[in-house]
This record gives structure tokens, sequence and C-alpha cells, in this order.
């Protein structure tokens, strides 16, 4: 039997998370292998990242009606204003963090904290959304002719469970390019690094597919810590991860490229 049909999806996560001294292995596997490791990879990362820490505020909150209806302070957006009986603010699996403060006349880009990617920002008289880099400002003034209170958000749960879906569909798309993107630029940053007797380099297509693998350890581990509310700072799980890979990357084009590689 050949080394293709020997190796299994979980052989491959075994070697691509602790052994890359086997990762020539991993490259004479098809093009099809390949891809649907990553697919699963990618859906699982997105599932601990999003998915559960998500389920775990839903289910602590009673799900969307409970929370609408009796844990969020009766409110009111009428007129281009908002008000709400008493100030809320929450965060889902330390990613996204909320909070809705009438008695605040307006949020500015400083009201946002750095230890969350994604906030939303409801004052008096307008909304401060930051999204990743991106920031942008919504005045209430705008949606003058809108309504809305706590009975109009239970009748909106469809529409937010679909905006839901969504979210989950556009983070599996940029975990996937960034996934691609680093594992990319590992890859081309660490082929010059190792050649053979002969003075040959690895393939770009060897060394791309060499990233891909690299980063799956550590990728792993960066989900578990964000789904775990960061148990290590995202700044040294970066740090960790960046190393980590690299040194799988060299580890593996030794023991590809040399006839006696180092450990």
């Amino acid at each position: 039997m050949n080394q293709e049909n020997q190796i299994g999806f979980f052989g491959q996560l075994k070697i691509a998370c602790f052994q890359p001294r086997k990762y020539k292995s991993l490259l004479e596997k098809k093009t099809g292998n390949h891809v649907r490791f990553f697919i699963v990879l990618f859906l699982f990362l997105v599932f601990v990242e999003t998915v559960i820490p998500f389920a775990a505020w839903n289910a602590s909150v009673g799900g969307f009606r409970n929370l609408f209806l009796n844990r969020v302070p009766e409110f009111k957006l009428a007129d281009g204003e908002m008000t709400i009986a008493s100030p809320i603010s929450f965060d889902i699996g330390g990613i996204l963090h909320v909070t809705v403060n009438s008695d605040k006349e307006a949020f500015s880009a400083k009201d946002f904290q750095e230890e969350y990617q994604e906030e939303f920002l409801i004052s008096k008289t307008n909304i401060m959304i930051k999204i990743g880099q991106n920031m942008s400002n919504v005045e209430l003034s705008s949606l003058k002719d809108m309504t809305m209170t706590n009975q109009d958000l239970v009748e909106m749960i469809p529409f937010i469970k679909g905006m839901l879906i969504m979210y989950f569909v556009i983070s599996l798309l940029a975990k996937v390019i960034q996934y691609l993107l680093a594992a990319l630029i590992f890859g081309l940053f660490c082929r010059t690094g190792v050649r053979s007797p002969d003075g040959k380099f690895l393939s770009i297509r060897d060394a791309f597919v060499i990233g891909l693998y690299a980063k799956t350890f550590f990728a792993i581990l960066t989900s578990l810590n964000i789904c775990l509310g960061y148990l290590i700072s995202s700044f040294w799980m970066m740090m960790l991860s960046v190393f980590g890979t690299i040194d799988y990357i060299y580890r593996a084009e030794l023991w590809i490229l040399q006839p006696e590689p180092r450990r």
C-alpha cells in the first residue's frame, strides 16, 4: 500500500502537529487530500472560535427571547434618540463587546477597548462600531423615522439568526484567507533558508504546502485560547504561533532537503 493510502485525516493531523520531520509524506499526497484536510480544519477553527463561545453565551442568557424581554432593561429608540432604563454592558467569548448607555450623550473612538476585536457602543445619540481595525459611527438622528423597543427585538429574532449565520460564513471565509496568506508568506520566507547539498531549494508549491501544515498546531492552540477566554494573552499567543511555525518549517525542510537532517 502506498503512502497516499496509508495516511488518513488523523494521520495528517498528527504529522502536521507533532512530526515536522515526516512532512515529506504529506507532500506526496494529492491536492484533493490537502483540500479536504484544510476544509475540515477551517470549519473546526471557526466552530471553536465563534460557535462555541456564542452557544455558551446564548445558553447563559436563556436564549434571545428571554434576553430581550427579561434581561435587557426596557428601552426605546424613537425620534433619533435612545433611552434605556439602566446601562448594560456585556461581552461574548471575549471577542464581541456591547455597551448600551443612554446617560452617555455620544460615544467616540477613544471609548473602544483594545482587548476586544469587535465592539458596539450605543449612546443616547450614536452607535460606534469597531470590527477589527475598521471603525464607523452611526448617528441615531439618521434613524429618526425608526422606532424600536424590546418587543420589536423579539420579532426580529429570525432576522438576527440569519445575520448570525452570515457572520459565521464571513468568519470562515476570513479565516481561510488569513490562513492561506500567512502560510504563503511563512513558506516563501523560510524557503531560502535551507537548501540541498547540490544547492536546490524546495519548489514554491512545496514551500506553500509545508507552510499550511506547519501552521496547523498553532492555529488550533490559538482558537482554543480564544474559546477559553484568552488564558494566554493574544500578543504572546501570536509570538508563539509565529516562531513555532517558522521552527516547524525549517525542521521540515531540513529533513526533506538534506540527507542527514538536524534535529
